[in-house]
């Protein structure tokens, strides 16, 4: 399936959310400005998924994600993440047009935004652009970023619960810190958690032997 340009109408504003690759991530990067991660409302997100979706698996996600976006660009921290998929995100709100970057990757099982506002040229000398800063409520508000994030999140949801019944490409990935396995493979998804390092690496190398892709990176 070709990557996915999705279009999300929120109350106030519009968003358009375009996959891109990690170099002009980086490009785009150097020219932003940090915003701070809503950490209560990613709990928030997190409960609600076990409520309303507690068949929803990691590999799910990871599968959802791969499906509309391809194979994770590999700008994530392989200890504590397994993936991290890099967008550009362009906002319309009361006519007025903004661009952020976000990286939406995986934390010890869980996920996070990473939010940075593409500063224009007579902006950029206006912040510290090394200190993370508060939403800016006349582009894109927290509200608005929280609607945003549940709403990609169930999306992609309600994407795996129409298209798992075809989904055949098997995969293994791995988060260390959480000593954690998941993946796809025997026709099935699956996700294990183990109690000790060693018990973790062993399982490792056991599925490596099936020459399933494991931990595969985009390599652009």
């Amino acid at each position: 399936m070709s990557k996915e340009i999705l279009k999300i109408d929120l109350k106030t504003a519009q968003c358009v959310l375009i996959p891109i690759d990690e170099k002009k991530y980086a490009r785009l990067w150097d020219k932003g400005i940090p915003i701070f991660h809503d950490y209560e409302h990613y709990i928030h997100i997190s409960r609600t998924l076990k409520n309303d979706a507690p068949d929803f698996l990691h590999s799910h996600l990871y599968a959802a994600l791969k499906t509309l976006f391809g194979e994770t660009a590999a700008m994530y921290d392989d200890y504590k993440c397994s993936f991290g998929y890099p967008f550009l995100l362009e906002i319309t709100k009361d006519r007025r047009k903004t661009r952020y970057l976000l990286n939406f990757t995986d934390m010890k099982g869980g996920f996070n935004f990473f939010f940075r506002k593409i500063a224009r040229e007579n902006e950029r000398n206006k912040y510290n652009r090394d200190v993370l800063q508060e939403p800016f409520e006349n582009e894109f508000s927290r509200e608005e970023m929280r609607d945003f994030m549940g709403w990609f999140v169930f999306y992609l949801v309600g994407f795996m619960k129409s298209y798992r019944k075809y989904y055949n490409e098997a995969f293994l990935r791995s988060v260390d810190a959480a000593l954690m396995i998941y993946g796809f493979k025997d026709s099935d998804f699956f996700e294990e958690y183990y109690d000790d390092w060693d018990q973790y690496q062993q399982a490792i190398e056991e599925l490596k032997k099936t020459n399933i892709p494991y931990n595969k990176v985009n390599p652009n």
